[in-house]
């Protein structure tokens, strides 16, 4: 519990293996996974969280999806040799970009964690950018 609030204080836990994904399930508020792409990774790895929560007996609607998504600009910067793997990356203009937010948004993901490739002024004004048209 927040002693300031009275209100318990939300726990995050980013995992991947078998007995992490165990322990998020049995304390964690909120799961993340990453460093993924386009919303088609979601699924696989979604399956393995909501099999750790049937063991531990909760719905999965009592944790919140959060996810580190790869996003990169090939105008800006010469990307990893990863980022033409779409499970990896999302790339393109700022309306594919908003497009694959929008993705997250509709596989009920409640936040969505951005690497930017690159990390530029740009970049960023980009990625608000699409966010905006994501929001819409």
């Amino acid at each position: 519990m927040d002693p300031r609030s009275g209100h318990e204080i939300p726990v995050l836990i980013a995992s991947f293996k078998p007995r992490m994904l165990q322990l998020t399930a049995e304390y964690a508020h909120q799961w993340n996974t990453a460093w993924i792409g386009h919303v088609e990774a979601l699924p696989e790895r979604r399956e393995k969280i909501e099999a750790a929560l049937a063991t531990a007996g909760r719905d999965p609607s009592e944790l919140e999806i959060t996810v580190g998504v790869n996003i990169g600009f090939a105008d800006l910067i010469e990307l990893p040799a990863t980022a033409s793997d779409r499970t990896k990356f999302i790339t393109g203009s700022i309306e594919e970009i908003a497009a694959g937010l929008r993705g997250y948004a509709d596989a009920g993901a409640g936040h969505v964690i951005a690497w930017l490739y690159p990390q530029t002024a740009e970049a960023i004004d980009r990625l608000a950018q699409a966010t905006k048209l994501a929001r819409r």
